[in-house]
């Protein structure tokens, strides 16, 4: 038995999840997965250095399955399209993924925060 919303494996028997009280179901299929944040309890994974390089790195992490979403530091509409001048964005995803999460941005990115353009900007910024 699975639970559509975590896609927890459950023992015959269990037909309800203990975590999010959901109903289970026998197999998991993509109608009956459910990828939604609404429920979650969403955890910091890495500051990046624009929204440009949170959407690559969202785009790879949902490709592998897990649940996240960017907080974009900019203020307006426009900032997204001008990652140059907003302050960065920040990638949070469910925490029941945050460690496979982090091993996906480590084997991608290793400890780079800025996955475009390359370097961590503490270090850049102590080497000048």
């Amino acid at each position: 038995m699975f639970c559509p919303v975590c896609e927890s494996e459950y023992e015959p028997g269990i037909t309800r999840c203990p975590d999010d009280n959901s109903e289970l179901v026998k197999r998991l299929t993509s109608a009956t997965a459910v990828h939604d944040t609404s429920e979650a309890k969403l955890v910091p994974l890495h500051s990046l250095g624009s929204p440009a390089e949170a959407e690559m790195v969202n785009d790879i992490l949902t490709q592998n399955g897990i649940r996240t979403v960017i907080k974009s530091g900019g203020a307006d509409a426009l900032s997204p399209l001008l990652s140059s001048t907003s302050p960065g964005a920040i990638i949070l995803v469910d925490e029941r993924d945050l460690d496979r999460a982090k091993e996906l941005y480590a084997s991608f990115f290793g400890e780079d925060t800025t996955p475009l353009t390359g370097g961590v900007p503490e270090e850049d910024e102590a080497t000048d």
